[in-house]
């Protein structure tokens, strides 16, 4: 069914269940207006003296990619972190004064100004095995014209010749300063300790912000290939160029966490590096922007598989199409770009979407421009909605009707003299719904019985728009 707004949505189609986790919020409820849930920390230097390593160290998790070539970052990466007891947002930002590409330096230069004046707490990177430079002194005269927290982090400070030039930082005029190693782990509880020291009580930033943390919030993963329209729709969404956008292929390379609130409801965001067909990655910044890519689709509720309409589906698409159906995601398949793709009906290209992506026939179709804005806040609704799909949770005198309608109208064949029957079904988890069957002679259900199965319980319990999962196990006697 293609609806006149621009979407495909199947038959049944979900209804608002109140018992779904929601999470609720206290703002506005503007769309797009959005406060961080708490105190930004930004870590902020010239380019390779380490921020990005830092920025993992302190979160303990390989969440920022690394390189040892200048200009890795890009985009402003934030996440949820506890010092000292006092929750904060940790963000890491590209090098101030990186020459990556002369056409995205000026994007890169925006993007860490934003950071600066959204930090309640800035802390100065800097690299010991270089010593104090020109460029340091630069930096440093500009963040203190903010007037805001600000302390150095003495990077990079292993081994005795790197210790001695510690001190030299003190011409700065900032205090205090820290000696660390992102490697090594060193000094990091102590710097721990310095940020802390400037950040409000725990009681005081649940009441700026939120108590919640970024764990609660639905987390929808936009990915798909190279130039779709993956940053600038997470842009229209967020209101702000919250991610650089350019006609530059590979240009997004960390996965970027976007807060985004809609009608007082909160959302992730995820906007994701360019997936593209290569056997070898042009090199390590590339492959690991490809595997968070990857991460993002496991640890997200809902993905956004985004095309662009005119390009078609490729081959990484149904790779993509196939991951996403191995991790048992729910997926919303967004067509950008449509305003470019003059004289094709929606309903056309739907038929043509379920010929190339048969795994996600299931799936919802949405039509946007997001260089216009045009229908990417339908596009959130749409993917909400099936966020509380996989959330349900089926009563068993429910579940165990549809098992029976199901049996009656296919009965499992037999197998080897075995006639299987369906006892009874219980659910055991959510998201996405996974459902134990006991049956007698589980083992000689074969796969295409299974597959059935599955469709239709998904067509009966109104789930028809997102995966479940199905367990067969043999009846104790």
């Amino acid at each position: 069914m293609v609806f006149a707004m621009g979407w495909k949505r199947s038959d049944h189609h979900a209804r608002t269940r109140p018992d779904t986790p929601v999470v609720p919020a206290a703002g506005t409820g503007k769309p797009g207006a959005v406060r961080s849930l708490y105190p930004t920390v930004a870590l902020v230097g010239r380019p390779n003296v380490g921020k990005s390593s830092l920025f993992n160290a302190l979160l303990k998790r390989e969440i920022a990619i690394t390189d040892g070539r200048p200009g890795t970052t890009r985009d402003r990466v934030l996440h949820p972190v506890v010092f000292e007891g006092k929750p904060c947002d940790l963000m890491d930002t590209g090098g101030l004064g990186v020459v990556d590409r002369r056409d995205l330096s000026a994007a890169i230069e925006d993007q860490i100004q934003k950071a600066v004046h959204a930090a309640t707490v800035l802390v100065l990177v800097v690299d010991c095995q270089e010593g104090l430079t020109p460029m340091d002194r630069e930096v440093a005269a500009r963040l203190r014209q903010l007037n805001r927290p600000l302390l150095v982090a003495a990077n990079k400070s292993e081994g005795k010749t790197a210790q001695l030039t510690v001190g030299e930082f003190s011409a700065l005029g900032i205090e205090p300063i820290v000696a660390t190693s992102a490697v090594h782990r060193l000094g990091l509880d102590d710097l721990e300790e310095a940020i802390a020291a400037h950040l409000p009580a725990p009681a005081d930033a649940a009441a700026d912000g939120d108590a919640q943390t970024w764990e609660n919030l639905p987390r929808l993963a936009v990915v798909g290939r190279r130039n779709v329209g993956k940053s600038s729709f997470c842009n229209a969404l967020a209101r702000e160029d919250r991610t650089i956008v350019s006609p530059v292929p590979g240009t997004t390379r960390d996965s970027v966490d976007v807060l985004v609130e809609k009608d007082g409801q909160r959302f992730c965001l995820v906007d994701t590096a360019g997936l593209r067909r290569t056997k070898e990655p042009e090199g390590p910044v590339e492959f690991f922007a490809q595997v968070r890519t990857e991460r993002a689709i496991r640890r997200c509720d809902v993905v956004l598989l985004m095309l662009a309409a005119r390009d078609g589906v490729s081959t990484t698409d149904r790779k993509t199409a196939d991951l996403i159906l191995d991790e048992n995601k729910p997926c919303l398949i967004v067509v950008n770009k449509w305003d470019e793709h003059k004289g094709v009906r929606t309903g056309d290209y739907v038929k043509y979407l379920e010929g190339r992506l048969p795994t996600l026939r299931h799936a919802p179709v949405a039509f946007t421009s997001a260089i216009t804005g045009t229908r990417c806040w339908q596009t959130l609704d749409v993917a909400l909605d099936l966020y509380r799909q996989a959330n349900t949770r089926v009563p068993t005198p429910a579940l165990n009707k549809a098992i029976e309608r199901a049996e009656y109208e296919h009965e499992p064949p037999t197998c080897k003299g075995r006639k299987p029957r369906l006892l009874y079904g219980v659910q055991v988890a959510i998201r996405p719904p996974t459902f134990v069957i006991h049956c007698r002679h589980a083992d000689k259900i074969d796969k295409k019985y299974q597959r059935f199965l599955s469709a239709r319980l998904r067509e009966v319990l109104d789930l028809s728009e997102v995966p479940v999962r199905l367990f067969l196990r043999e009846a104790s006697r």
